[in-house]
C-alpha cells in the first residue's frame, strides 16, 4: 500500500512517521516552503518566540514520538508547580490544582461556590445545549463565567455559546465527565494526573522539523495539490511540483484545514466536499511582547464580561525561562471583531494591557494571526459524512485541537492504514 497525505502540519507529518514505523510507505504534499502548519517558531534578538502553539503535554503519544527522534535533550520543562489564573474581580486569581479547591478558595464568591458544589446532583448533557447551557447548569454562572468558559474558550479558540455540548464534550471532558461528576472528571487538573507541560529549547517547531529531517525521502514541500481523481482502484494526486504532475496512491489521507479539503474532493466526493466547505473558523491573533518581567505561573485567561480585549496571556518568561518574553492572545469566538484589526493595533492593544495588568512594560514583537476551527453548530455537518473508501480525514475539525491530540489521532489513522494493507 502507498499513502498519499496531504497536509505538512503536525497531524500529517505525525502520521508519516507512524507508517514508516509500521513499514507502509507513504508520501506527503505540503503547499509551503516548510512543514509545521500552526506551529511556527521564530527569533527575536535571540530569544525564540512561538507564533503558534507555546508548549504542549508529554503525553504517552508525545513522549513515545520524542523519544523515537531523540529529541529528549532538548526538552524544556515547564517550572515545578506553576499556577494558571485567572483575571477576575480586578486581579489575577490563582486556579486550584484540585477540582475541591474550587469550593475553597477565592476565585469564587462563597454565593458561587455553595452552587459549584451542587454540581454532582446535576444530570448530564441535553442536547441540544451548548457548552455554555451545561456548563451554567452544572456549576452555575459564576463558576462558569469565570473559570470554565475563559478555559474552554482558550482550548478550542471559540465561543462556548455556539458549540454544541453533545459534540464538543466528549473531546473536552472523555465519558466520565460526561456522564458522571464534572468535578470529578476535573482530576485532570492535578499535577500527579497530568502529563508535564513542555517545549523545545529551540522552540516548538523542533518536532515538525525533525520529522521531515528524519522523512525527507517521504515529504516534498513547496508543492501544493490541486485535485483528487480517481485512477481504477487508486487515486491520482494531482500536483504542482514538477514532473511527473501526479502520484498515484491507494489512500489518500488529507490533512489541511476544511475549506482545502472541500476543494480538493470536488471531483471524488462532492456533496462530502458541499459539506466541509461550510465548517466556520475564528481567527486568533497571536502577540508576543518584550516584558520587563512576568509573574510565576502558566499564565492567565481573562473571565467573562471583563472589559479587556486580551483573552490571555502565556508567560514564557517565568514558565520556561524564555528571558522577556510573554505571549498574548487577542480575538477568537469571543472577540470575532478582532479578526479585522490591522497589525498596528493589535500590537498596541497587547502592550497597554500587559501594561496595565502586571504594571510593567511591554513592547510588542509581532503578529501572527491562525484559524482555528470553530466547532460551532456548522459542526454538524460532519454528521453522516460519506467519504469515498480509500480517503480519510485526518486534521484539527476532526477531532480535538492541540498537539499531544494531533500525535495522538495520527496514529490512530496509522494503526487503521497499517491493519488494511
Amino acid at each position: 500500500m502507498r499513502v498519499g497525505i496531504i497536509g505538512g502540519g503536525i497531524t500529517g507529518l505525525a502520521l508519516t512517521h507512524a507508517l514508516a514505523r509500521r513499514g507502509v510507505d507513504s508520501i506527503l504534499f505540503e503547499g509551503a516552503d516548510d512543514v509545521g502548519g500552526v506551529i511556527r517558531t521564530s527569533r527575536h534578538d535571540g530569544r525564540v518566540v512561538e507564533l503558534g502553539p507555546q508548549r504542549t503535554r508529554l503525553s504517552p503519544p508525545v513522549q513515545r514520538l520524542v523519544d523515537e527522534l531523540e529529541l529528549r535533550g532538548e526538552i524544556l520543562k515547564a517550572r515545578p508547580g506553576a499556577r494558571l489564573f485567572i483575571w477576575a474581580r480586578g486581579r489575577l486569581r490563582a486556579v486550584p490544582h484540585r477540582p475541591r479547591g474550587l469550593l475553597t478558595g477565592d476565585l469564587l464568591s462563597p454565593a458561587g461556590r455553595v452552587r459549584a458544589a451542587l454540581e454532582p446532583l446535576t444530570r448530564g448533557i441535553r442536547p441540544p445545549e451548548s457548552v455554555a447551557r451545561y456548563f451554567r447548569r452544572k456549576v452555575g454562572r459564576e463558576a462558569y463565567g469565570r473559570l470554565f468558559g475563559p478555559l474552554i474558550s482558550a482550548t478550542f479558540g471559540s465561543d462556548p455559546e455556539t458549540m454544541p455540548a453533545a459534540r464538543v464534550l466528549p473531546m473536552l471532558l472523555g465519558p466520565l465527565g460526561v456522564k458522571r461528576s464534572l468535578l470529578a472528571a476535573a482530576r485532570r487538573w492535578e499535577p500527579a494526573a497530568t502529563a508535564p507541560a513542555f517545549t523545545f529549547r529551540a522552540g516548538m517547531a523542533t518536532l515538525p522539523r525533525a520529522i521531515a529531517r528524519r522523512h525527507a525521502e517521504r515529504i516534498r514541500v513547496s508543492t501544493p495539490v490541486e485535485d483528487i481523481r480517481r485512477s481504477g482502484r487508486r487515486f491520482e494526486i494531482g500536483h504542482a511540483g514538477g514532473c511527473p504532475d501526479s502520484e498515484a496512491v491507494d489512500h489518500v489521507a488529507i490533512a489541511t484545514p476544511a475549506s482545502a479539503a472541500a476543494d480538493l474532493l470536488r471531483n471524488v466526493a462532492p456533496a462530502a466536499a458541499d459539506r466541509l466547505a461550510g465548517l466556520r473558523y475564528h481567527r486568533v491573533a497571536v502577540v508576543p511582547l518584550e516584558v520587563e518581567s512576568a509573574p510565576e505561573g502558566f499564565g492567565f485567561q481573562v473571565a467573562l464580561g471583563e472589559r479587556w480585549r486580551t483573552r490571555g496571556v502565556t508567560w514564557n518568561a517565568s514558565l520556561f525561562g524564555r528571558d522577556g518574553v510573554c505571549t498574548a492572545y487577542l480575538g477568537g469566538g469571543l472577540d470575532p471583531g478582532v479578526a479585522a484589526w490591522d497589525v498596528a493595533r493589535l500590537e498596541q492593544t497587547a502592550a497597554d494591557e500587559y501594561e496595565a495588568i502586571h504594571g510593567v512594560a511591554a513592547t510588542p514583537i509581532r503578529v501572527a494571526r491562525p484559524r482555528l476551527p470553530a466547532y460551532d453548530g456548522s459542526w454538524t455537518a460532519l454528521d453522516g459524512l460519506d467519504l469515498p473508501p480509500g480517503i480519510t480525514l485526518a486534521a484539527g475539525y476532526t477531532g480535538r485541537l492541540g498537539i499531544s491530540s494531533r500525535i495522538a489521532e495520527a496514529e490512530s489513522v496509522a494503526e487503521g492504514l497499517a491493519a488494511g494493507a
